[in-house]
């Protein structure tokens, strides 16, 4: 079963100075080369969900990027990591896996669609009571699968068409394996997992540090 945790970057905050300690090397000098931002804060959580995930061995092992840059960590199970505003998620399966993050935000959504969405999507949109929503949505929906696959810049995303389907679910445009969640568990924010496997849990479950 797919499983998704996550951090809130204000509850991390007041003791990021301590916290950050709990990280590899490499993380904490991303960290503290961001200096006292959201950035940095959410870079942190990031590090801090790995440390929950994989303990004391992601100092030994240390994250690698595979031959399309998609993080690794020799020896250990899949996973992907996404943030935005106050949160940083984690997925982690048995399988490939892919998640991303929004948070829902005045954007110019047709300029954006018109460039990077198929036509399929792009009218969607058009159709949609919330377009502004429904783009994140599609946007999350986009990034999770190009992040499963690791495929990276390496797939144009106007070459394909996914599609929020139902409450919770979305449907790509060609044979794959892959299905699609999408989460709703931060109000304000678009949430969206694509994998292989065939269970996921209902709902995110937030870490304390």
């Amino acid at each position: 079963m797919v499983k998704l945790y996550a951090a809130d970057i204000r509850q991390i905050a007041p003791n990021a100075s301590s916290l950050v300690r709990l990280l590899d090397d490499e993380r904490q000098t991303r960290v503290r080369a961001l200096g006292d931002s959201s950035g940095a804060l959410r870079c942190l959580a990031a590090g801090l969900l790995l440390y929950h995930a994989f303990g004391e061995r992601i100092h030994a092992a240390r994250v690698s990027r595979g031959t399309l840059g998609k993080p690794v960590l020799p020896g250990e199970t899949p996973f992907n990591l996404t943030h935005a505003g106050d949160f940083a998620v984690l997925a982690l399966s048995s399988e490939s896996v892919g998640v991303d993050l929004e948070r829902v935000r005045p954007i110019d959504w047709r300029r954006i669609s018109a460039r990077y969405f198929h036509p399929g999507e792009q009218a969607h949109l058009l159709n949609s009571a919330d377009p502004l929503e429904s783009f994140f949505w599609i946007w999350t929906l986009k990034e999770s699968y190009v992040k499963a696959e690791g495929s990276g810049l390496s797939v144009s995303l106007g070459k394909f068409s996914i599609l929020p389907q139902g409450e919770d679910s979305a449907h790509l445009d060609r044979g794959s394996p892959y299905l699609f969640r999408r989460f709703h568990d931060f109000p304000g924010y678009c949430l969206s997992l694509c994998g292989t496997e065939r269970e996921a849990a209902a709902h995110v479950e937030l870490v304390e540090f």
